[in-house]
């Protein structure tokens, strides 16, 4: 019996920690709508286009873009490092504003490259001066396209 214990409570220390583990490859985040403010001013890029108030995405509305996420890939930068594309969007950390422009609901990704990432990236903006590899796109939840690719810098990942 005592030996059955031992391997259940050993079964359980492996989940747990597998789970755990998992968190860390966490790459992306719903911000809340407060958040908009903060993305409608970074530091070396426009942001998202001027926008009439913000919402918060479904984790459907997530999912679904998410599926999409290398199509970003196709888009060259109109903004920073003009003509440049991203390769491997999903492999950057990315932070979900929703924003609505002329009642369309839109949302805004903000997308930084780090090896740890700011503790406090999962609640605000990650605003990256100048060079780096920070981007940012607009993805139209109706249509379901990205557009409006600008990046401050990029660095291959």
């Amino acid at each position: 019996m005592l030996q059955r214990n031992l391997i259940l409570t050993g079964c359980l220390v492996l989940a747990v920690t597998s789970v755990l583990g998992g968190q860390d490859k966490i790459r992306s985040v719903i911000l809340p709508e407060k958040a908009a403010q903060q993305v409608s001013q970074l530091c070396s890029r426009e942001g998202p286009p001027k926008f009439d108030s913000a919402w918060t995405p479904t984790n459907d509305d997530i999912r679904k873009m998410e599926s999409q996420l290398s199509r970003i890939s196709r888009l060259r930068s109109k903004g920073g490092i003009v003509g440049e594309s991203i390769e491997r969007p999903e492999r950057y950390y990315r932070q979900y504003v929703g924003i609505v422009v002329a009642k369309r609901k839109l949302i805004y990704i903000n997308a930084f490259c780090d090896e740890k990432p700011p503790s406090v990236w999962k609640e605000s903006i990650v605003d990256v001066y100048d060079g780096g590899c920070s981007w940012g796109v607009v993805y139209d939840i109706e249509k379901g396209t990205f557009s409006d690719l600008e990046m401050n810098g990029i660095r291959e990942l």
